[in-house]
């Protein structure tokens, strides 16, 4: 653990993303939706790094998809085929705000997200 890592709280540990293939993306959910504290988030393998979205497309509140990514490297928001950069969260081809990403630690099998 970094100093840094002191002042942004707890990660989520998220099991099993070692499992998640190169060039695709999965859903996934942390919190407590209940709560007001859940969110649904993307994890994405581009080019042997795992990174995380946030599933809510910053364009009119679509959904990112999962399954494969787009040329095998950017996550969609299937309602307008907004393309996104899992990478930087940057929007590629349309002018859009850029999608939120989260830093992702991947180590053993599984990986760490700070929100």
């Amino acid at each position: 653990m970094g100093i840094l890592d002191l002042f942004r709280g707890r990660p989520s540990v998220i099991e099993g993303t070692g499992k998640l293939a190169e060039g695709h993306s999965r859903k996934i959910d942390i919190g407590d939706p209940l709560a007001g504290t859940g969110r649904t988030i993307v994890l994405c393998r581009v080019g042997g790094v795992l990174y995380a979205l946030d599933a809510l497309c910053p364009h009119e509140g679509g959904r990112i998809s999962d399954g494969p990514l787009v040329e095998g490297r950017l996550a969609m928001c299937p309602l307008h085929n907004y393309q996104f950069d899992p990478r930087t969260g940057k929007s590629e081809g349309r002018v859009c705000t850029d999608a939120k990403t989260y830093r992702v630690r991947e180590k053993d099998g599984s990986c760490e997200i700070w929100l």
